[in-house]
């Protein structure tokens, strides 16, 4: 009798995105039930959309007092800074203020008033987060940080870290589109940025990795000739307007490729190509001329869905 593989699939809302644990033996359920409990749990800390959640408590005391925080929140913080000194601020948890000011104008399809972006933009500065022993505090009332550009990295991480101790060696962790392959092969799709969500232009097989993709594809409005979308660059206020429309990172540790992938949608294509060599990773970086950057190790690995060669 030939086996017949199990798909069993855990899923659920967390992190303000669909995520699916997917396992692929009966005896793993209890595995995937138990990290989605855990992811639950960190997504009441971190989540900057959460009123009761640490994250939240810190926002509303900026500029007034310390916040007493959890080990998984200081230390989250303190990884969040060391990107931001890595990437020369281009990294930012402090850009809340404007990343919320451009939801609101790519909602309503107007531009913001520049006086209300110089403003926002004034508040952003992650050298204002100060600690003292377990708790945090922005110095200007104000600010407001979101750790969402990292924390599903995070949270992925962690996700893998307990299927691991539980014995599973083989799995599939997706929480929105930052996904880890655990054990035997899987085939991961890489979005098209010119197409709606959901159309890879090509796929990639993967055996214990991590993958993140970062795009101005997913929200925006076309102004003046212009889209405007929602990746904010901190140093001008307003939305990146690089070459670069998407990029997708393969390497081990999903957390990193969260945080070095939104940097690196900031940047020109040649400065993305410069910067990613500092660290251990493969990238598809897709430009605005619909032109692709794949470094080397990746070019054989790719299995291209229509002619981009």
């Amino acid at each position: 009798m030939t086996d017949v593989k199990q798909t069993i699939e855990t899923i659920f809302f967390a992190m303000g995105t669909v995520c699916r644990i997917t396992v692929f033996d009966e005896a793993d359920r209890a595995a995937a039930e138990q990290a989605r409990r855990r992811v639950s749990e960190l997504h009441d800390i971190l989540s900057a959309y959460d009123e009761s959640s640490e994250i939240s408590a810190v926002n509303r005391n900026a500029g007034k007092g310390f916040t007493a925080v959890s080990k998984e929140t200081y230390v989250l913080i303190r990884r969040s800074i060391f990107f931001s000194e890595a990437t020369g601020g281009l990294f930012d948890i402090t850009s809340t203020p404007l990343s919320l000011l451009w939801k609101e104008s790519i909602k309503n399809g107007i531009l913001p008033d520049e006086t209300a972006v110089k403003n926002a933009k004034a508040l952003v500065n992650y050298r204002d987060i100060v600690f003292e022993n377990n708790a945090v505090m922005l110095r200007i009332p104000g600010q407001k940080t979101d750790l969402g550009a990292v924390a599903k990295g995070y949270v992925a991480d962690e996700v893998r870290r307990m299927l691991t101790e539980n014995g599973v060696n083989d799995a599939i962790i997706n929480l929105g589109g930052t996904v880890i392959v655990m054990g035997k092969p899987h085939t991961v799709g890489i979005q098209d940025p010119f197409k709606k969500t959901g159309t890879p232009f090509a796929s990639v097989e993967l055996h214990n990795k991590s993958v993140v993709s970062s795009g101005a594809y997913e929200q925006g409005f076309k102004k003046n000739g212009r889209i405007y979308h929602h990746i904010v660059d901190p140093a001008t206020g307003y939305p990146s307007n690089s070459d670069i429309v998407g990029v997708t990172l393969i390497g081990d540790e999903a957390e990193t490729l969260d945080a070095i992938c939104t940097s690196a949608m900031l940047m020109s294509g040649e400065q993305a190509g410069i910067f990613l060599k500092r660290y251990p990773v493969e990238a598809v970086i897709i430009k605005k001329d619909g032109s692709v950057y794949v470094t080397d190790a990746m070019k054989n690995k790719l299995k291209w869905r229509h002619n981009n060669e």
